[in-house]
């Protein structure tokens, strides 16, 4: 199986990568830098339409949203146990997934680039700052979810892969999140993690 990851270190391909390694897939990273707005040079595009950060290609066929990617590493790699068994929690831990794709990780985006959805500059402190509080209102409830808990289910699962980076993208915008303990704790515990290292390492390489 020829597997390549398109990936932008820091970007929430951080998640697919992460899932990857937890897999023991043998694949390739392919850097697609979209600080430097490679995501949309003719090649790229070509490959990927959407001109989006991650995108999976196996054997040749492309495969973009994480929620997709992160689902077909967990099916592909049964072993790693990156999905639960149990058929209400894994539909559960897909519903996560949902919710951080759709629910949370657009607020970052907006605090990130104001000026990708209003060309008023002086509108865009106030959409920081309704992005940044409607950010803290989502990691309250994960916080809430995460209580008395080691990983979101019984043992480490791709969500918890793509939480660190929703997690990890708001401290990059020096989003204070001490007050949330057990998101804060799972973090720690990521951090900790072995293919975490691994890829946070090629990020810096």
């Amino acid at each position: 199986m020829d597997i390549t990851l398109y990936h932008s270190p820091g970007a929430c391909s951080d998640a697919t990568f992460i899932s990857l390694l937890e897999a023991g897939a043998d694949f390739d990273v392919k850097i697609i830098n979209i600080k430097l707005n490679e995501q949309s040079n003719p090649d790229y595009a070509a490959l990927n339409p959407k001109k989006k950060i991650p995108f999976l290609v196996v054997d040749g066929r492309g495969l973009s949203e994480n929620i997709a990617m992160q689902t077909w590493i967990a099916e592909t790699f049964p072993e790693a146990k990156l999905l639960p068994s149990d058929n209400w929690e894994h539909k559960q831990a897909l519903s996560y997934m949902g919710w951080f794709g759709s629910g949370i990780h657009q607020h970052i985006t907006r605090h990130f680039k104001p000026a990708k959805f209003c060309s008023n500059e002086e509108a865009h402190s106030d959409i920081k700052a309704k992005s940044k509080a409607m950010y803290m209102e989502q990691l309250a409830l994960i916080d809430a979810e995460l209580s008395g808990k080691t990983w979101f289910f019984d043992h480490y699962t791709a969500c918890d892969s793509y939480f660190f980076w929703i997690y990890e993208r708001a401290l990059r915008e020096s989003f204070d999140l001490s007050v949330f303990e057990h998101c804060t704790a799972h973090n720690k515990r990521m951090h900790a993690r072995e293919n975490v290292q691994k890829m946070l390492a090629h990020t810096a390489s």
